[in-house]
């Protein structure tokens, strides 16, 4: 229960981020989310990318887990710079899962790898209530770093004072099937 608690104030903290839709509730906050450490064994045989271009964020991004709540974390970054982060939670308790949206534009400063989102737009569904929809305008930034494998860009790493998210590329045909019956979630072309 403890965990689950952390997890929805965590997850309330980053739809007030701009960069994901858990970031900053996570940064009010020193104890653990759920997401901290996920991904981490994934990119402990990989290298850093010594430079990063702008084309190299573009794409779908994830971090899941399944235990102890089953948690799905997209970061979508679009060519025309706008973005979205999308969660899924379900607690596995017998409630229907809790969905949230959360819309920005984005620019990357290639020369400080620093990452910046201006957030424009929080959509909300919690245990299937009725959607909860908020105007917003919040601004963060995250140092960013890109793990490979081989010539092959394997995760992005975010990183502010008091967090740090581990996402995995996901490929666009996965990225495709997982979000094709989700409302409001770009199509990557």
């Amino acid at each position: 229960m403890k965990l689950l608690k952390r997890g929805m104030v965590a997850l309330a903290s980053m739809l007030l981020a701009s960069c994901s839709a858990l970031d900053s509730f996570m940064s009010s906050s020193s104890s653990p989310t759920p997401f901290d450490g996920v991904n981490d064994n994934a990119v402990a045989a990989a290298y850093l990318a010594e430079t990063i271009k702008t084309k190299d964020l573009y794409g779908a991004w994830a971090i899941s887990e399944d235990d102890p709540i089953d948690f799905l974390y997209l970061i979508v970054l679009l060519p025309n710079h706008s973005g979205l982060n999308f969660m899924t939670i379900d607690e596995k308790n017998g409630q229907p899962e809790s969905q949230y949206s959360q819309y920005y534009t984005w620019e990357f400063n290639e020369k400080d790898k620093v990452f910046t989102s201006h957030s424009f737009k929080r959509n909300s569904i919690e245990n299937g209530q009725p959607e909860v929809v908020e105007e917003i305008n919040e601004t963060e930034s995250f140092d960013i770093k890109l793990y490979m494998t081989g010539n092959e860009i394997l995760a992005m790493r975010f990183n502010a004072p008091g967090q740090q998210y581990t996402f995995l590329r996901m490929d666009d045909e996965t990225y495709q099937k997982l979000v094709k019956d989700v409302p409001g979630i770009p199509r990557i072309k």
